[in-house]
Parts: structure tokens; sequence; C-alpha cells
């Protein structure tokens, strides 16, 4: 078991266990009260820039099939979960969480207490954060964690957004599957 240390940038500090790839990772600490959907939340562009923590109670137990993702890159920095499944158990789930998380380079962490760091952030406000599988100093990784920039004011549109200019227009839906189907053959997605 690897630990894994989150550190807010007021001093407050979490440990838990290391779950996805390891290393280092910053951003704004935030959370979602989503009962399912973390494969959704972990693709979708809007987290980009963000440490996610999940208060549902437990995460991975259906796995991941590529058609429920938002996108085919995971744009949240990391997952921050109370209880993680390494195993699923769901007809559709083409593969673990665990799985995904570990061929996307992203970090995650359990047994974390997320009931304490949501009721904290609630309480505190916007908070930044460092977690890390690296550095386990609590006064080093809340330092990093000041050092960040703020979300505030950031231009994260320019880092998800489309890189070319496309039309839509009425008639064009079978031109754009097929550019999507080939989107996803190209980056190793099944459907």
């Amino acid at each position: 078991m690897r630990r894994a240390l989150l550190a807010l940038e007021d001093g407050r500090f979490f440990w838990g266990r290391s779950v996805g790839a390891a290393g280092e990772r910053a951003g704004e600490v935030v959370f979602n009260t989503s009962m399912t959907g973390y494969g959704e939340i972990l693709t979708d562009p809007s987290y980009r820039g963000q440490l996610v923590t999940l208060t549902a109670s437990h995460i991975g137990n259906y796995g991941v099939d590529p058609q429920d993702l938002e996108a085919a890159t995971p744009w949240a920095e990391a997952l921050i979960v109370r209880a993680f499944t390494e195993r699923p158990s769901n007809w559709r789930s083409v593969e673990s969480l665990g799985e995904l998380l570990a061929r996307r380079g992203v970090m995650a962490v359990s047994d974390l207490d997320t009931r304490a760091l949501t009721r904290h952030i609630r309480s505190a406000g916007a908070m930044r954060g460092v977690l890390s599988t690296e550095d386990l100093d609590p006064a080093s990784l809340a330092a990093k964690a000041r050092a960040i920039p703020v979300m505030e004011g950031r231009d994260l549109a320019s880092d998800v957004g489309t890189r070319e200019i496309y039309t839509w227009a009425e008639g064009t839906a079978a031109e754009f599957t097929t550019l999507q189907l080939a989107a996803d053959v190209a980056t190793g997605s099944p459907h």
C-alpha cells in the first residue's frame, strides 16, 4: 500500500491510500455529491485544474464504460474518495476505474475522510491543495498549495476546448458521427 497525503493551503491535511498513479497533483479542491457518474465527473472538462472529492461512499463499483464518459481525456487533476472498489460488478463495465486511472496517469486517493474534507471546504470556502505520494510532509505540501495560482481568472476553456474550428449544420450528423468514431479509434477507445 502506497500512502498519499492531501494538504490544503490553510495547513489542514488528510492521509489516504494511493489507488491511482503516483506523483503529485495540485489544484482547487472541490467536492461532488453525485451518487453515480464518477467516470463522467473524471472526464468532464469543467473539472480542469481541480482535485475532485466524491462524497458517495463507494467509488468504482460499476467499473467504466467508455460510452458513458464525457470526453476521451480525464480532465480532473485527481479523484479523492472514501472507499475505492478494485473489482467492479456490472455487465457494461469495459474496465475498472483503477485500470482507467493507471492507463491515463490520473492520481486518486482512497481511505481518506471525505466527510471531514467536504465539511471543511464547505465552511472555509475555495481551497487550493496538493495531493502527493512523494512528498509526505504536511507543511511542505501546504506551502506548495499556497504557491499555486487561484482558479479565478484562469483561462481554462483554452485548455479543454477544441483546437480546430468546425461548422455544425442540420443534416451533418452522420459526418460528425464518423469523425467521432475516427477520433475514438485514434485514441484507443473501443466505441
